[in-house]
């Protein structure tokens, strides 16, 4: 079956069921009329015959229960912000100005009081004794100590001792010996004379010079030991014709 012969059946069918609506929509107006035209006379009749006295009974009405009233809210208006006077600020009066009186100006100075001259105190420090060190020739002793490490105070024993000799000058100075002078009894002993540098025409450089050192002293006794130094000939210092100057101050020493 194809859609063009179903299409006519479907036509076909809904053209049948129109007809049909239609023949009862004709059937049911012929039934209504046939109604109102069959009404009983003899009802009608009796309807008439009714005595006219008889009224009819009037309906009682419906008595309603009373109506009660909901009284709603009212807007109860806000109360008015009651208006308060601000007391005006009075001005506080200022304090009246004090005067104050000034100090008089003309104050007597102080008397000044005669400075008293304190005496100084003498003191008990005692003024060293024996060669005192000095700038020979532009050289001068910057130090001389023993070192007590590898010391032996005995007769005969090492005194190791270390100095050194700062030049002035800044350039060279000839000598003839440099060493260690022992002191006994405020006396030079020229004989235990240490020399250290001399006897080859020497002369101090302008950075100075530094040297370690020992000497011995054959006897026991107290003596002092300094760093001198001889310009007037090698042989002529060591036996004793020539001026030893000092360079350092005097390191006592005991011998037992």
């Amino acid at each position: 079956m194809n859609n063009k012969m179903l299409r006519n059946i479907l036509f076909g069918a809904l053209g049948i069921l129109v007809v049909l609506l239609i023949v009862a929509a004709v059937i049911l107006l012929t039934d209504g009329e046939e109604t109102a035209v069959s009404t009983d006379p003899t009802a009608v009749a009796e309807v008439t015959d009714m005595p006219a006295t008889e009224t009819a009974v009037p309906v009682s009405p419906t008595v309603l229960p009373p109506a009660v009233v909901q009284i709603l809210p009212t807007n109860t208006p806000l109360p008015s912000p009651t208006a308060t006077e601000t007391p005006i600020p009075t001005e506080t009066a200022l304090p009246t100005s004090t005067a104050t009186a000034v100090p008089p100006t003309n104050v007597p100075l102080p008397t000044a009081v005669p400075a008293t001259s304190t005496p100084v105190p003498p003191t008990n420090t005692p003024v060293p004794s024996g060669p005192q060190p000095t700038n020979a020739n532009g050289l001068v002793g910057q130090s001389f100590v023993l070192q007590d490490w590898r010391t032996s105070l005995s007769p005969g024993g090492q005194i190791w001792y270390e100095w050194r000799i700062g030049n002035t000058t800044g350039g060279g100075v000839a000598y003839s010996t440099i060493g260690v002078m022992p002191r006994r009894n405020g006396v030079d002993i020229v004989d235990w004379y240490q020399n250290n540098w001399g006897g080859n025409n020497d002369v101090m450089p302008p950075e100075g010079l530094s040297w370690p050192s020992w000497m011995s002293i054959p006897e026991a006794g107290d003596y002092t030991l300094r760093l001198v130094v001889c310009f007037d000939g090698f042989q002529n210092c060591l036996n004793g014709g020539g001026t030893f100057y000092t360079l350092s101050q005097e390191i006592p020493i005991s011998i037992r």
